[in-house]
């Protein structure tokens, strides 16, 4: 019963981490086709010009911020099941579980924000609103970091040292030391308003790195399924 518990719980972390992973991709590449660039804009106080491109390209942008909710809810599934199957250590296990369980919380409420200058305050292009937009865009912009940090920057090495000699092979975990190093680089690029540079480092690097966790647990799920009990070096 309890290998059949594991196999369901790397099932489903793989699954929820790997389409949590493409939502985020598929919701950047959206992003990406707008040129509605947030932080350039709040690090150039050309708000008023982002409000006029987010306006002319509102459904893009808020498919695309509906993606990156969906698909963080599904990697703090994803990590949550990651956490439930590293038993060797479990006080770093529950670390790793309240870093996503605080973080999730955050990135939602920094992209329902996001969602309030694009719908709300876009239509008008005034002073007024482009000081608000500047409030509250910077209020999204930099929760959305903070999330971004704890999801795959810190979480990632939290879940590593808690897999380790579990799940977590070896190559996984030192890979866990390149997302927390970026995830450092992107601390530091708040503070230097260099987010739109070596700040974004992060997102490569971390979703390359979830979509590498899935593909492990896919396989321990597979090795499971077949009442194989392996201790990963």
């Amino acid at each position: 019963m309890e290998n059949d518990n594991l196999q369901t719980a790397f099932k489903a972390g793989a699954y929820a981490t790997l389409i949590g992973a493409i939502c985020m991709l598929a919701g950047a590449a959206l992003w990406g086709s707008t040129g509605a660039d947030l932080d350039k804009a709040l690090d150039t106080g050309e708000l008023a010009n982002y409000l006029t491109i987010a306006n002319e390209n509102m459904t893009p942008l808020i498919a695309n911020i509906s993606l990156w909710i969906f698909g963080v809810i599904l990697i703090g599934i994803g990590a949550t099941m990651m956490t439930i199957v590293s038993k060797q250590r479990p006080v770093i296990a529950k670390i790793a579980q309240y870093n996503y369980w605080i973080a999730v919380p955050i990135a939602v409420v920094s992209y329902v924000a996001w969602l309030a200058v694009i719908v709300r305050i876009s239509a008008h292009s005034t002073e007024t609103s482009a000081a608000i937009a500047e409030a509250v865009g910077w209020f999204a912009s930099r929760a959305d970091w903070i999330a971004t940090i704890l999801i795959v920057g810190t979480g990632p090495a939290l879940i590593a040292s808690a897999g380790k000699n579990d799940w977590v092979p070896n190559w996984l975990r030192i890979c866990s030391f390149i997302t927390l190093f970026a995830g450092l680089l992107t601390l530091l690029a708040m503070y230097a308003g260099r987010l739109t540079t070596y700040g974004f480092l992060i997102i490569p690097v971390g979703i390359a790195w979830l979509i590498a966790a899935s593909i492990v647990m896919f396989k321990q799920a597979k090795l499971h399924s077949n009442n194989i009990n392996v201790v990963v070096p």
